[in-house]
């Protein structure tokens, strides 16, 4: 893990990163001031700096089983996520389910997160041709 962050601010990965992280940073700042409430331009605008994000961090994966496992990582948190809510439900323990909580990490980390790794899958398997 520790070379994969530090090949992040190799010469050849640099300009990227940075590029990709200004962006993000830029979109998701943007999209604050422009509201998220209601407003599907800057609800847009913020998942789009989540997925620069996400690449901005995953850009030097050059396998497609690494893109395939964040999907399926995504998938996996999303489905978890659903039992849990699900369990505490069926137990009556409404009480304990934050509505909030769920729709961060459903809509603000897994679903990039799965968009990225779609995206980083079609890119690795039209690289390869």
């Amino acid at each position: 893990m520790k070379k994969h962050f530090l090949s992040l601010f190799d010469p050849e990965h640099l300009r990227l990163t940075l590029s990709l992280f200004s962006a993000a940073i830029l979109l998701m700042i943007v999209s604050q001031i422009m509201g998220i409430n209601d407003n599907l331009p800057g609800i847009a605008m913020l998942l789009a700096g989540i997925i620069l994000l996400y690449f901005s961090v995953l850009h030097p994966w050059r396998k497609l089983e690494y893109w395939a496992i964040l999907i399926g990582v995504c998938v996996g948190i999303l489905l978890l996520e659903w039992l849990g809510i699900h369990l505490l439900v069926r137990l009556k323990f409404e009480k304990y389910v934050s509505e909030a909580i769920g729709m961060i990490v459903a809509f603000f980390i897994c679903l990039p997160g799965i968009v990225t790794g779609i995206i980083g899958t079609l890119i690795c398997a039209f690289r390869k041709k």
